[in-house]
């Protein structure tokens, strides 16, 4: 029983991850809504909506299920404070293996086949099995053995990790891409002949409709030296910047409260998983013949959070309880690079596929496998960090053994060698 009858964090987590739910809930029906128009009218990707719904709609029921536990606090009851441990074992890494590659060779075939029915059926529930039971094993091999601490907090770092800590980074980023376009419109201002270049350019877009002829018309400009540094820059330096700052939002808000790096890191792949969950699931709305690769990548981006944002809490807590402040920028930094590296690679293999089929150049050659081997490289190595890095913190929560029992152990009161 909490000593105060307001807790304050946990009523405000509370509100917090209610809103987030009924948001996801109202957003969600709208998009089963409007998928369901998308079908009778056959439109061009009614199963692409009907993924964002059921993704939704399941966010919201799962932020529901935490709300409960968080609820539990507010009202003072001792099953809050009960300790939060993922029940893992290792054969559950067989089962959902299984479960991914039999969900992804039905829903590639399934979409190979453009039946809009079948994909509007089926797409949806595979896509939710091919993203989530990834995320939860993924936590259960970083935090096999481990414990989170308390339940209410552990789940309402999670929801934290799902409503609050998206929200704001979504709105740094689009910040960031206003400003990065005025700085734009600022050096177009004083050339004139590259304004009326542009503007030519807008014209003829208006009255176009053809897609080739629009990417023909865009290519030069897309793959400008100058446009793809930019690009680089800002989804692998800023985003990352703000990412990894943010995505353990919920360990900086109770770090103080947390009482081990053990427990911070744990927290940490909490947060992790939670956000791979929303982006994941929210960039998988594709019901058209690519509905297998978009899906499989997007499965494969969540090793890269989980891994990250764990290392991020660690380092948080061990900075505030042991004063490790250097070990919280170093790692700060090697996320940001990690992240860096990750989404260059990704953006690198994309413009070159783009290139290849509007400017008929030779890129995918030499760019995507060098990008995709750097991709595989990078979640090998996250994998086995995210291995070794259980082992080492379960190593050093382990109780130090005392060196000579008999000359150690404190007799009791009652013991005979009390006088």
């Amino acid at each position: 029983m909490q000593k105060s009858a307001t807790h304050w964090p946990s009523i405000i987590i509370l509100t917090i991850v209610m809103i987030g739910a009924g948001l996801l809930f109202l957003t969600g029906m709208s998009l089963g809504i409007v998928s369901i128009f998308s079908l009778v009218s056959e439109a061009q990707d009614p199963a692409g909506i009907m993924i964002g719904a059921l993704a939704m709609t399941f966010e919201a029921l799962l932020l529901l299920g935490i709300a409960w536990f968080v609820f539990q606090k507010t009202r003072g009851q001792a099953e809050a404070e009960k300790t939060l441990q993922l029940p893992f074992v290792p054969w559950h890494i067989v089962a959902v293996i299984a479960v991914a590659l039999i969900a992804l060779v039905i829903g590639g075939t399934v979409s190979l086949l453009e039946i809009k029915l079948l994909n509007w059926l089926v797409l949806p529930l595979l896509t939710l099995l091919l993203i989530v039971p990834p995320i939860w094993i993924l936590l259960g091999i970083g935090t096999n053995k481990l414990d989170f601490g308390p339940r209410w907090r552990a789940l309402g770092i999670f929801g934290v990790g799902m409503t609050l800590g998206p929200l704001i980074m979504v709105s740094l980023e689009i910040l960031l891409a206003i400003a990065a376009v005025i700085v734009i419109a600022v050096i177009f201002a004083g050339q004139p002949e590259l304004v009326e270049e542009m503007t030519r350019l807008a014209t003829i877009l208006e009255n176009e409709t053809d897609p080739e002829i629009i990417m023909d018309l865009l290519a030069p400009y897309i793959f400008h030296p100058g446009v793809i540094g930019a690009a680089l820059g800002y989804l692998s330096l800023a985003v990352p910047i703000i990412e990894e700052l943010l995505k353990p939002l919920g360990i900086w808000l109770f770090a103080r409260k947390i009482e081990t790096p053990a427990q911070g890191f744990t927290l940490g792949l909490l947060s992790g998983g939670a956000y791979a969950l929303i982006e994941s699931l929210g960039a998988s709305g594709q019901g058209t013949n690519m509905w297998a690769v978009v899906v499989a990548v997007r499965a494969g981006t969540s090793l890269l959070h989980i891994t990250t944002t764990g290392l991020m809490g660690w380092a948080i807590i061990s900075a505030v309880r042991e004063g490790r402040y250097l070990r919280l920028i170093g790692i700060y930094l090697l996320v940001i690079l990690i992240h860096g590296i990750w989404n260059a690679s990704a953006v690198a293999a994309s413009l070159a596929a783009v290139s290849d089929m509007t400017m008929s150049t030779s890129w995918s050659f030499s760019i995507v496998p060098a990008a995709v081997c750097g991709i595989m490289v990078l979640g090998i190595g996250m994998l086995i960090l995210l291995v070794a890095s259980n082992r080492k913190i379960r190593k050093l929560s382990e109780p130090i053994p005392v060196a000579n029992p008999e000359i150690d152990t404190i007799s009791s009161p009652n013991d005979e060698g009390v006088k």
